[in-house]
């Protein structure tokens, strides 16, 4: 696991500009800082170093080709020993060793073999000199670039605000990021806060050469399943899943350094849990709460499953009292803003995580989003009304549609309606489109829409950059390639049987995880936000001290006296809308005043 780092083409970049980008990502590869520069390119990393220890300096070289690699390929024992059998010899056992071997015999289709999650940049030098990026199929790791003005130089990085550092890097913010945020909770890709600056998308191929971009993405081998009894049936799916599950989990507890399983008390990282902890001896578990009684409190269900797996059970517990400070940390670490409240949960969790001497942890995200475990996607399904789309967006949004039309000012407003309406109403007219086309079903079309265009910006961008915040990988199994085709074979019926959601995970996890955990009402890990903002609590006092004052950075696009009202209606009756919408806008703020920035100026309208 590693960061990376680069540029290609026209003049390499100035002395001490790849230092200073590399230091910007120092915790996500605290172990060594590499770096290499040849003609008119140059290939960076910081390495966290988990597998093939004594044998994974990078950059990677063979021949005229070289790569930078963040991620980990979990068969690479597999592919290490079919490339041997081509005549390829190997030093060590690193993962990353196999990639420009791979890539030698198979060209751009190499990606294809891999099992993992990567984000790597390569350059050919065979005929003419090229810089290729690949992600992998889920868009685990992130990877942001942007092409020089004069369309000479690419520059790329794993995070943001390291590629911000480059002299060229085109810093201008988009007004319109502001209605994305909000209309969707995060900044989905490909596009970013910088109208010039992209995020690689889920198994795509970028390449570029003598300034020339082309960009392509290859769809996910469908999977044709050997279903057990003959036909797909939650019985059938839920025995090939934990057979793929106990696989992956197997390979993912294979590393160097000390592994452990974050274990929130839900089904799927119980699950998870369970499976780490019959496959190897002396699993660590780790689960965060909060000091006090708070709603939703999960902890002594994840006590429930540590005992019942017999693992060696952390509790980390978070004081309230301290989330101003916290907040303005985690903020830091978030490349754009994210209005998720449990991401503050996360951030302290894999701090926990790093300070009790694990590099490595497991997470039980993804099973939601491949088999409809959110009620959000039955209830979508099953509505027949014509405005159903736009009624979906909105459980996406940190407020509706009409809400945030009240909350933007008139200027920002009338922005946003001339640049074609609100982010909400397109994106759900875009997901109705889809739906119409008829390529897939109702529920599977919506749930490869969310896998597509929103999971992988508003949960796996937080996953990877506040783990590596605090240097650890987080490994997500259910994100498999094997997983996720077996999860787009399942018909929807099979996914929702009856009223039941995630019905194969459900019946395969009944024989890990105490009954209680399979059957107990899905509970979505949070920050209890609505109880936390209130009079008396930190939270309160410090978003009326940022959102009310007279400096607030985004005061030219949010109405203050609309945000009074949601703070009053907080105040004297607290309420999950109004706390989610200034949790958000505090995020936003907070994110703002972190990078020095303000909104930049809305452009004046022409006269009506």
């Amino acid at each position: 696991m590693c960061r990376i780092y680069g540029c290609f083409g026209g003049e390499r970049a100035g002395p001490g500009v790849l230092e200073a980008v590399a230091a910007a990502m120092y915790p996500g590869g605290p172990d060594e800082q590499t770096v290499l520069r040849s003609g008119g390119w140059a290939l960076g990393t910081n390495r966290l170093a988990v597998q093939g220890i004594d044998s994974g300096r990078q950059p990677f070289r063979h021949g005229p080709l070289t790569c930078v690699f963040n991620g980990e390929i979990y068969n690479h024992r597999q592919l290490r020993a079919e490339l041997a059998a081509h005549g390829y010899t190997f030093d060590g056992d690193c993962d990353g060793n196999v990639l420009l071997p791979l890539y030698e015999l198979h060209g751009d289709a190499f990606t294809s073999r891999l099992e993992g999650m990567f984000a790597l940049a390569l350059v050919d030098e065979r005929e003419e000199p090229a810089l290729k990026l690949f992600t992998d199929h889920a868009g685990m790791k992130s990877l942001y670039y942007y092409v020089s003005a004069d369309g000479r130089r690419l520059r790329f990085a794993s995070e943001l605000r390291a590629l911000s550092l480059f002299p060229d890097f085109p810093g201008e913010l988009d007004p319109l990021a502001v209605d994305r945020y909000l209309g969707g909770k995060a900044v989905w890709g490909p596009g970013t806060v910088h109208p010039r600056v992209r995020t690689l998308e889920p198994g795509s191929a970028l390449r570029f050469a003598d300034g020339r971009t082309t960009l392509t993405r290859t769809p996910l081998a469908p999977a044709e399943p050997d279903w057990p009894g003959g036909e797909p049936t939650v019985a059938a799916a839920a025995a090939l899943l934990d057979e793929l599950l106990r696989t992956e989990v197997g390979l993912m507890l294979d590393a160097d350094v000390p592994v452990c399983v974050v274990t929130s008390g839900g089904l799927d990282s119980s699950y998870t849990t369970a499976l780490a902890a019959h496959l190897v001896p002396e699993v660590a578990s780790f689960n965060i709460a909060y000091r006090g009684d708070w709603p939703a409190d999960e902890r002594h269900h994840a006590a429930e499953v540590a005992r019942h797996c017999g693992t060696e059970h952390h509790q980390v517990l978070l004081d309230p009292a301290g989330f101003p400070e916290l907040v303005e940390r985690y903020v830091r670490h978030l490349d754009q803003p994210n209005n998720a409240p449990h991401g503050l949960s996360t951030f302290a969790l894999f701090e926990a995580v790093h300070q009790a001497g694990f590099k490595v942890a497991l997470t039980g995200d993804g099973a939601d989003e491949l088999f409809a475990g959110y009620a959000r996607f039955v209830k979508a399904d099953r509505d027949g009304a014509a405005t159903w789309h736009r009624t979906y967006q909105g459980t996406m949004a940190a407020a509706d549609t009409a809400a945030l039309g009240r909350l933007y000012t008139p200027d920002y407003l009338a922005h946003v309606k001339d640049a074609g309406g609100c982010f909400g109403d397109r994106s759900g007219d875009e997901l109705d489109r889809r739906v119409r086309s008829g390529e897939h079903g109702k529920l599977e079309t919506l749930l490869r829409y969310d896998q597509q265009e929103r999971f992988p910006y508003y949960i796996l961008r937080r996953v990877d950059h506040l783990s590596m915040a605090h240097s650890v990988e987080a490994r997500i199994p259910f994100l498999q390639p094997s997983v996720m085709r077996l999860a787009r074979a399942t018909p929807a019926h099979v996914k929702v049987a009856g009223d039941a959601v995630k019905a194969p995970v459900a019946e395969a996890a009944r024989r890990w995880v105490p009954r209680s955990i399979v059957e107990r009402p899905k509970q979505p890990f949070t920050l209890p936000v609505t109880a936390m903002i209130r009079p008396g609590e930190a939270l309160y006092d410090m978003i009326g001290d940022l959102l009310l004052g007279r400096d607030a950075r985004c005061r030219d696009y949010v109405r203050q006296d609309t945000v009074q009202d949601v703070f009053r209606t907080q105040t004297e009756n607290p309420a999950a809308h109004a706390a989610e919408l200034l949790w958000s806008l505090l995020v936003l703020e907070t994110w703002l005043r972190a990078r020095g920035l303000t909104p930049a100026p809305l452009p004046e309208r022409a006269s009506r």
